[in-house]
This record gives structure tokens, C-alpha cells and sequence, in this order.
């Protein structure tokens, strides 16, 4: 019998559209467009910038949600780890050596030794490399989840949330590493698993809380951008503040309303939608694999600093993120079907061989 998972479509378009929301980002800030915000002349390219551009580390919280609230019932499997690692590396290695081709970077052997052997790359600098740690470390989490009581469980989160969260909100401490607010975040969306409250099905409270939550993040947005107006210079680091990293207060909030929202909406498993949601892990990999890639696509590509002072900004934000992302999930989709799935088809093979043998 199989024992192959049934996608939930209303899951996937939550991935794609958080892709997108992601590569929307990445488009302001990897491309040099927010070092061009000048309060000393603001002007409705840079407010546009800034409204399409702060839902990045919102969308990483969104699917560690998602890692949680489904993995929490999950046992773990070498499988998908090993999935997961095969492709990683297969992107870092390709995009290596084309960058590499194309005389972008220059050859290292301590680069290319990491390029191949090293598992998890940037720890506490990347999703990547956090995601990956946040696997590995699961079902220990998952014991820890099975001998808490609701009230336990969610006092820890509290706490979790004072120190990583609220802290660094407003009182401006750095209290931020990857492994254990990527821990955080699991632990809310398992949370939300477990004990299925009826706030938590409520449609018409998670619409609220959407709008809420995005009423608070544009209106934080404004207000930094007035501070910096009025005053004349900088202030913040970013009109960005309240949503910078995934483990602002606002950043949190939005993702918990979000992953709420399309968790409840319910519609027919949709073959294209599920197809595009199995490739939004390689959209990441492949836009943002490394600095070379970002140069490549954002100036020498799509030169978007050019066009942040023209009227079509807007037509070459919306045309650029569109034709990132569908390019992408088609190299991705390649990817799965022609490397992925006969590799992995071979390895079940090979395993169920070896269980015959063992049996024998």
C-alpha cells in the first residue's frame, strides 16, 4: 500500500504565494534599491518599495509554521533529509561552477571543499542552514511537545517569545539565533496541531486578525518614514524595523494570522497548485543561492536600481518577480522530475533489496 502524503492545496498556494512574497522582497533589498531610500526626497517609488518590499522574513516564519504544524505527527525520515541535502547542494554546486564559468567569482579549493561537504552551511547565518539544523533536531522537539500539557506548552512559548521576540522588538536587544527562534515558531505551529481551540478554526477571526496585523505593519512603516522625515536623517536602520527579522514582534503576529488564514480556507486538491508548491523550496534555493546570483539577476539581469527613480517602476517590479519565480519552479520542476524522483526511485529499490536480504 502507498504511503505517499497527499499535498493539502490550500497549504501549497499558501507556499507559492509566500514565494512570491519572498522573491518580492529580495527584489528591494538584494538589489541595492533600499540603500536608494532618501528621506530628504521621499516619493511614491520608495513608499512602493517599502510596501512590497517587508514580507521576507514573514514568509521564512509562515513555512517554519507549516514545518510545524505538520511535522509535529510526523516521525523522522532519512528520506527527506537526505532530499533535502541532495538539493541543496546540487544547487550550490551548479550555480558554483556556472558563476564560476561566467567569471563572477574565482576558484577556491576551501570554497569548493564547502560547496560539497558542508552540511550545514551558515548555521546562524542562513535559512538554509537553519532549516536544516531545525530537521535534524525534530524529533527530540516532538518528544519534549508529547510531555507537555497545553498550559506547559504554552508557557514555554511565552517564554521563548519574551526573550527572542519581544526583547529584540522594543527593547532593542539582539537576543536573535537561528536554531532556537526557528524552535519558537515550530513550537507555535505544533501548538496550534495539538490543541485545535476553536479560535483556531474560526475563518472570520483569522480574516480579522490578517487585516489587523497588516493594518500594523504598513502603519509601523509610515511612522518610521514620518519619524525619518521630520527629523531629517535616518533614525532606524530601516522603515523595516517592525518586520526586519523573522523574530519581530510584527513578523511573528503576521505569519501566525497568515499561516491561520489559509489553514482554515478549504478547496479541491488542485494538481498545478500542488506541482508549484513542491518547487517553492527550490524558488529559494535557486534566487537566492549565493551573492553571485544575486548580482547576476538584480543588477546585470533586471538592473532594478535603474528603474526605481522611473514611472514604470511598478510594471518592472511586478514583470521581474513574476518571471524570477515562474523561471525558477521550472528549473525546479526539471530538476524533480529528471534527477530527483529516478534517483530516489533507485534508492527505494536498492532499500527494499536490502530488506529482502535481511529478512532471508
Amino acid at each position: 500500500m502507498s504511503t505517499k502524503l497527499t499535498r493539502s492545496s490550500n497549504i501549497e498556494l499558501f507556499r507559492v504565494i509566500l514565494m512570491i512574497m519572498i522573491v518580492t522582497h529580495h527584489y528591494v533589498v538584494n538589489s541595492g534599491i533600499s540603500s536608494f531610500f532618501n528621506y530628504n526626497s521621499f516619493n511614491v517609488n520608495m513608499l512602493f518599495a517599502q510596501f512590497i518590499g517587508w514580507g521576507g522574513k514573514t514568509g521564512i516564519n509562515c513555512f517554519l509554521l507549516i514545518s510545524g504544524y505538520f511535522m509535529c505527527k510526523q516521525q523522522f525520515r532519512w528520506k527527506k533529509l537526505l532530499k533535502l541535502y541532495l538539493q541543496v547542494k546540487f544547487y550550490n554546486l551548479l550555480f558554483y561552477f556556472c558563476f564560476l564559468g561566467a567569471g563572477y567569482n574565482y576558484f577556491s579549493v576551501g570554497e569548493l571543499f564547502t560547496k560539497i561537504f558542508g552540511v550545514i552551511n551558515g548555521l546562524n547565518g542562513s535559512f538554509i542552514g537553519g532549516f536544516f539544523a531545525l530537521y535534524l533536531v525534530s524529533s527530540f522537539i516532538n518528544i519534549l511537545i508529547k510531555e507537555l500539557n497545553q498550559k506547559q506548552h504554552a508557557v514555554l512559548i511565552g517564554i521563548l517569545l519574551l526573550i527572542y521576540s519581544i526583547s529584540s522588538t522594543f527593547f532593542l536587544n539582539a537576543n536573535y539565533e537561528y536554531l532556537p527562534w526557528y524552535t519558537t515558531v515550530y513550537l507555535i505551529g505544533a501548538f496550534i496541531r495539538i490543541y485545535p481551540l476553536p479560535i483556531f478554526q474560526d475563518k472570520q477571526f483569522s480574516r480579522r486578525l490578517v487585516v489587523i496585523s497588516l493594518i500594523l505593519v504598513y502603519l509601523s512603516i509610515i511612522l518610521i518614514d514620518i519619524f525619518c522625515v521630520k527629523s531629517g536623517k535616518g533614525g532606524f536602520y530601516t522603515p523595516f524595523y517592525m518586520v526586519s527579522d523573522s523574530n519581530k514582534i510584527l513578523a511573528i503576529l503576521c505569519a501566525v494570522s497568515l499561516f491561520l488564514l489559509f489553514k482554515n480556507i478549504t478547496i479541491r486538491q488542485n494538481r498545478v497548485i500542488n506541482i508549484l508548491g513542491a518547487s517553492t523550496f527550490g524558488v529559494f534555493l535557486i534566487h537566492a543561492n549565493c551573492d553571485e546570483m544575486r548580482k547576476f539577476l538584480w543588477v546585470d539581469i533586471f538592473k532594478n536600481t535603474l528603474f526605481f527613480n522611473s514611472q514604470y517602476f511598478f510594471i518592472h517590479a511586478f514583470l521581474t518577480v513574476i518571471i524570477v519565480y515562474v523561471v525558477c519552479t521550472i528549473i525546479d520542476i526539471f530538476r524533480i522530475y529528471f534527477l530527483e524522483k529516478p534517483l530516489f526511485k533507485l534508492i527505494d529499490s536498492l532499500e527494499l533489496k536490502c530488506k529482502d536480504r535481511c529478512v532471508r
